[in-house]
């Protein structure tokens, strides 16, 4: 196993007995000091009350975000799927379903948001696959897929740095970023789990966008020049903090980028947790264990 790799493997190997004993308490752990970020978050800004207040302005762009959802997580199992069929080339062949995978991607959306960590995603798909002969290889298939979709996040930051004014970062980002690239040596795998994953956030990207204009939170003359740069900067910090209580920091992360209309944003943030977060999550409760789980 590679060394850009084989950190995910161990981490998975060893805490995925644990997370299994421990997955009620700490869900309930995460969704308190989620909702205390988003108190936290509000205080300032009118309160809970607040968010009464803040109306639908432009429903038709409101619906593009739930209609991207599908996609958004069509090429997630794509990608998924992709990597599996690279590096579990000899794991039989209902591995490779669509359906199989589009099971090990909802599984591990439920565990990311029960588990302290966003390895646990991956720990949540590698156990759902009933494979434990094959573990190896799909951490090693997540590990890649994680990396590729964090690299290019950070990616955008880049141009978003600059047309907020801050070339001086925007220079250190890009440095990081072609480093983290060279690391990877580039090869084939690696390319097309970047490709798939700059697709997806084209996506996802789009969803807030939309949701923030349907919502009030930003004007459509202004949404790209405006919205872009903000929203790039939200999911760097997000991508950067290793725990997954996104429901209350992305809210936070959304107040620090954005400078007008908080309500509106953190309602807009909110409702893409739901549709990118709370929803693919419940519908992985609802898929029945794999064997051995």
């Amino acid at each position: 196993m590679k060394p850009v790799t084989r950190p995910n493997y161990i981490f998975l190997q060893q805490v995925q007995p644990w997370l299994q004993r421990h997955k009620r308490t700490l869900s309930w752990g995460t969704t308190l000091v989620a909702l205390a970020a988003m108190t936290h978050v509000l205080a300032s800004h009118g309160g809970w009350a607040s968010l009464s207040q803040v109306q639908i302005v432009h429903p038709a762009w409101l619906a593009c975000t739930a209609a991207l959802v599908p996609l958004n997580f069509t090429l997630e199992v794509a990608k998924w799927r992709r990597l599996k069929l690279d590096h579990l080339a000899q794991a039989p062949k209902h591995l490779h379903t669509w359906r199989a995978s589009w099971n090990e991607v909802l599984k591990g959306q439920t565990w990311s948001v029960l588990g302290p960590s966003r390895v646990v995603d991956g720990v949540g798909r590698v156990a759902h696959m009933g494979a434990p002969e094959h573990a190896k290889e799909a951490a090693k298939a997540f590990g890649v897929g994680a990396l590729s979709q964090g690299l290019v996040t950070y990616a955008m930051g880049v141009p978003a740095l600059w047309m907020l004014g801050q070339p001086t970062w925007a220079l250190a980002l890009g440095a990081a970023v072609v480093v983290a690239l060279l690391w990877t040596g580039m090869k084939p795998t690696w390319r097309e789990a970047l490709t798939w994953s700059a697709t997806r956030y084209a996506v996802f990207a789009s969803q807030y966008l939309a949701c923030l204009v349907g919502m009030g939170a930003l004007s459509t003359q202004d949404a790209w020049s405006h919205g872009f740069p903000r929203i790039a900067g939200v999911w760097c910090v997000t991508t950067s903090v290793p725990w997954p209580t996104e429901l209350g920091l992305r809210e936070l992360a959304a107040t620090w980028a954005f400078d007008d209309h908080i309500p509106a944003v953190v309602a807009a943030t909110f409702v893409v947790w739901l549709c990118n977060r709370a929803v693919p999550a419940t519908l992985g409760l609802l898929i029945p264990r794999a064997h051995g789980v």
